[in-house]
């Protein structure tokens, strides 16, 4: 049986680069030795066997620093303490990245329902939806909502996704968005189940669509269709409008805001 590499050949083994292996000498976690016979450098078996548990912990994204002290002078134990400490930050991270595989999810669920939805007219319940932060509708609140959604997400105190919208109400010169919010939406086995600081809406019928609205137009002037519609059916608007904001086109002259609409009626 061999007794010593040279570098090379230890790479070849271990499927790693030489620099890679000069990186943990220079870290101080494995050391070659040198021939006094012809000045070569070489490694021995048990410093490859130490390589390979370098690799290992390394593998488990153990910083380098620590590996070398768990080389040089760590105990079981206080590998199982670092150990449990790395898994509870890789718990964490997994949580992240569930919680951005939803967002995603619900981000293609909602273009999805965008193009089946643009200027088709339905009469159904509105989804349970647990209202936030709501203020009256001016550009600061706007900008606080949306930074709320991203940031902070009340959403996850009852495992819901998040949306951005506005209420517009009837007043005598007709209707106006009045108020901002960010909401939650609740699934069926989450009803009933809502933060104190947040107040549930709960509409039985409501008309709803998904509408193209132009920056700067009337709140009129958008609403229109769906409230044309409504009144071709004989139905009673009431005198709130929920809006949330699906998508935004920045490709026209003047930007395109797709929202989608629930108009409770009776």
């Amino acid at each position: 049986m061999r007794k010593t590499y040279k570098i090379g050949e230890v790479a070849s083994i271990l499927g790693v680069s030489t620099d890679t292996i000069r990186y943990y000498e220079k870290m101080g976690i494995v050391y070659s030795k040198k021939d006094p016979s012809n000045g070569y450098r070489y490694f021995t078996s048990a410093d490859i066997y130490a390589l390979l548990d370098v690799l290992f912990y390394r593998s488990m994204d153990i910083p380098v620093e620590e590996v070398r002290n768990i080389m040089c002078s760590y105990q079981h134990q206080d590998v199982r303490k670092l150990l449990e400490e790395k898994e509870r930050q890789v718990q964490a991270k997994i949580q992240e990245q569930q919680a951005l595989l939803s967002r995603i999810r619900a981000t293609i669920e909602d273009y999805r329902i965008l193009d089946e939805s643009l200027d088709v007219f339905q009469v159904r319940p509105m989804p349970p939806m647990i209202l936030f932060h709501e203020s009256p509708a001016d550009n600061q609140a706007y900008f606080n909502n949306m930074i709320e959604q991203e940031n902070q997400n009340p959403a996850q105190a009852v495992g819901s996704l998040i949306e951005s919208g506005f209420i517009a109400t009837r007043n005598a010169d007709g209707w106006e968005m009045t108020r901002l919010f960010t909401a939650a939406l609740l699934s069926e086995n989450q009803k009933g189940q809502f933060p104190e600081n947040g107040r549930l809406v709960n509409v039985p019928k409501a008309v709803y669509t998904v509408l193209r609205s132009p920056w700067g137009i009337r709140m009129e002037r958008m609403l229109a269709p769906v409230l044309d519609y409504a009144a071709g059916q004989g139905l009673a608007v009431k005198d709130e409008i929920f809006g949330l904001w699906i998508f935004t086109d920045y490709t026209q002259p003047r930007p395109l805001d797709y929202v989608a609409l629930y108009l409770p009626v009776e």
